[in-house]
């Protein structure tokens, strides 16, 4: 045993300090930490023979850094410094005092803990060096709405990203620039934590990332694909399968390891690149952990970790039981990043135009993604030359449903229903109180999965949202008087003075505030609320207050929706005619050329095609469900489908129910008919068929949670 193991008791203490912290803080902080095990693999995994150098710019309570001198003396390499960099004093002083009560060799590495913000130019200062051989690290997971919640400044990470990368000689800062300003806002403290972290990293140094499965999906995400893809060389990513390493991590995860590029190679654009080469992928079961290590049954002996990463960085020529490897062609990651990207700023600036990249057969006139990588041994040989199309090139919208800012005000229940007006209860933040409103200021709204029964009952759910664009406080009325003219002009009616329970109810919520304290926000301040307010300007817009949502865009009623969230197949549902408004809780659809009726689009997305492929290119989640948001939809390929093909899936779409299994049959006829150009009734369309349906229970299976 090596020195380092030895040190049992500054782990325990390090475990006791992490399970004293309270809930609320580990969340506002993102202290989500990695524990020793899958430190030990993610070192092991990163370090090599020239790794001298060690930093974790977001080092908790030093499981990392911990693990990573474990490895080396593990692997007999001698590491001249491990430093980190921990914005939470308690706990850089745990870190510090972990560091320092372990015993390895007689030659230590330097050591030092820097109590301080990674996203602070004056913290990098006070490191010992500019850059290192070896960053290391479990970014802080923490979302754009908490961020703002809880106080902390956007604007001040984007700056001192800006700033870290100024001080820097590196001739290929414009890249870093240019991502830095570029990536949304919306993006979680991930995203900028990849970005300082890689930035840290010497030319030929290695990368080593605990992630969440999204750094793929999420469209905010795509400045880290692009990062890894123009200024690294992707090697390895690693990931879990259920029921996971994190145990209450609402995402799956991944292991990335990555090479930085030298100057000269970051200099081309990808799209002039030519030389791509090759990265590995592996999936790892839990039948592979034991006690002690989480590839001990797999690689069992001393040191797991170490012949898990020589067996994965050495060429994996024997198969190994409970883990999966595969090639992951870097070429088609920029094949399936260029297309989603190209809207944003930050690639035309560092591309230019990228519509003649060499991607797969398409007719389509718009850049397409490759097929996902879990669908490509399904097909028959030829396939990529396939001709498919985005679901947009087929005149198919998708997006999200309606957010409100405030469901807890905006949502109601109806209750009692009279030709003039209808009682409706609010919610239980309100003590479920019940008043009487007008029904011209309710539109039915599904508000979650439970209530599709009643829509596919053919009657609409008991929700409805306020819809008060027509109506005013008594107190507000003087304000709409002035532009009354505004209002003639536009071919619109002035809003009438609410009923008294309707105005009593709007007073109430606008002193609420939804923490309970008095001193808390009030709901018209919620960020996602006070957007409602518009005054009057211009002689052509009148005032809109805060109780008044937005005009509805298609994507709030469409013709046919789906769960972001799904525990089985995620199916498809048609809207009802007329429409109603459908909640954020699920990914919209709609058509645009007026080809696509509602039973046409809910045919074809629950044909067995669109299955297999939503389930590979879904987000699978910590407790075993599939995110399908509207950025996967839009990865989504189909089949060229004739208008003839396009009227069956309409008459099929109208009979489809969950018992009428020869509509299926028929479905999936037309759709792999048209995706193999062959009668529908052949052989091979059976074959493709049933390869499918097992290729969707595979993915399905792999994702749900497994008893321990």
């Amino acid at each position: 045993m090596h020195p380092v193991e030895g040190s049992e008791a500054t782990r325990a203490k390090a475990v006791d300090y992490e399970k004293s912290l309270p809930f609320s803080q580990r969340k506002c902080l993102g202290q989500y930490f990695s524990g020793l095990p899958l430190g030990r693999l993610l070192a092991h995994l990163a370090l090599n023979s020239r790794t001298a150098t060690v930093l974790d710019p977001m080092a908790g309570h030093g499981d990392l850094l911990d693990a990573a001198w474990e490895a080396a003396e593990q692997q007999g390499i001698r590491l001249q410094r491990l430093d980190g960099i921990e914005i939470d004093a308690p706990t850089a002083a745990a870190c510090e005092s972990r560091l320092a009560g372990l015993n390895g060799h007689a030659k230590q590495p330097q050591q030092q803990v820097i109590t301080g913000d990674a996203f602070n130019l004056a913290s990098l200062a006070a490191l010992p060096r500019k850059s290192y051989d070896l960053v290391i690290t479990n970014p802080p997971y923490v979302r754009y709405q908490a961020r703002r919640t809880n106080g902390g400044n956007l604007d001040a990470v984007r700056a001192g990203l800006a700033k870290t990368v100024a001080s820097q000689s590196e001739p290929s800062r414009h890249i870093w620039r240019t991502l830095i300003e570029g990536y949304s806002g919306l993006a979680d403290l991930s995203v900028p934590a990849w970005l300082q972290a890689a930035s840290l990293v010497r030319p030929g140094g290695t990368l080593a990332l605990v992630a969440p499965a999204t750094w793929r999906s999420r469209e905010y995400a795509d400045t880290i694909r692009y990062l890894l893809l123009r200024c690294f060389k992707l090697e390895l990513v690693v990931e879990d399968t259920q029921p996971g390493w994190f145990s209450d991590a609402l995402v799956r995860t991944h292991l990335v390891i990555a090479r930085r590029l030298s100057s000269d190679e970051t200099a081309l654009p990808l799209s002039q690149r030519r030389n791509w080469g090759t990265a590995r992928w592996v999936r790892v079961a839990p039948e592979a952990s034991d006690d002690d290590s989480l590839v001990g049954a797999a690689f069992p002996g001393l040191h797991p970790e170490a012949r898990f990463a020589a067996w994965a960085l050495g060429g994996f020529s024997q198969p190994v039981q409970s883990v999966q490897i595969r090639s992951f062609p870097l070429a088609e990651e920029w094949t399936s990043l260029a297309p989603r990207a190209k809207r944003n700023s930050w690639q035309r600036k560092l591309e230019g135009a990228t519509d003649k990249l060499p991607l797969f057969g398409s007719r389509s006139s718009t850049v397409e993604p490759p097929l996902p990588e879990a669908l490509r041994d399904v097909l028959p040989p030829g396939a990529p030359s396939i001709p498919l199309a985005t679901l947009l090139d087929a005149g198919i919208q998708t997006g999200q449903g309606l957010r409100t800012g405030c469901n807890r005000f905006f949502y109601v229940t109806a209750r009692k229903f009279s030709h003039s007006a209808v009682t409706v209860e609010a919610s239980a933040f309100f003590a479920r109180r019940q008043f009487i409103v007008p029904p011209s200021v309710l539109r039915p709204v599904l508000r979650r999965q439970s209530e599709i029964r009643e829509m596919s009952n053919r009657s609409a759910p008991c929700g409805r949202v306020l819809d008060l664009h027509g109506w005013v406080l008594p107190e507000d009325y003087d304000r709409i008087i002035k532009p009354a003219a505004t209002y003639a002009a536009q071919g619109a009616t002035p809003p009438k003075i609410m009923p008294k329970d309707l105005a009593d109810y709007v007073r109430t919520a606008a002193d609420a505030s939804l923490d309970g304290d008095r001193a808390g926000t009030r709901i018209p301040k919620l960020s996602a609320v006070k957007t409602n307010v518009r005054p009057a300007r211009n002689g052509q817009d009148w005032p809109r207050f805060w109780y008044m949502l937005p005009p509805f865009k298609p994507r709030h009623a469409p013709d046919a929706f789906v769960p972001r969230v799904n525990h089985d197949f995620p199916l498809a549902e048609t809207n009802r005619d007329p429409a109603i408004l459908i909640d954020a809780n699920f990914s919209t659809i709609w058509a645009s050329n007026g080809q696509w009726t509602r039973f046409a689009l809910k045919a074809l997305l629950n044909s067995v095609w669109c299955k297999a492929s939503v389930e590979a290119l879904g987000t699978p989640m910590g407790g075993g469900a599939l995110k399908l948001e509207a950025a996967h939809l839009r990865r989504l390929q189909i089949p060229h489908l004739q208008p003839s093909a396009i009227f069956k899936l309409d008459q099929a779409g109208q009979r489809a129910g969950p018992d009428s299994p020869d509509v299926q049959e028929a479905i999936d006829g037309i759709v792999i008919g048209a995706l193999l150009d062959q009668s529908p009734n052949s052989k091979s369309v059976s074959l493709m068929i049933q390869a499918l349906s097992e290729r969707a229970q595979e993915l399905v299976t792999s994702r749900r949670k497994r008893p321990k």
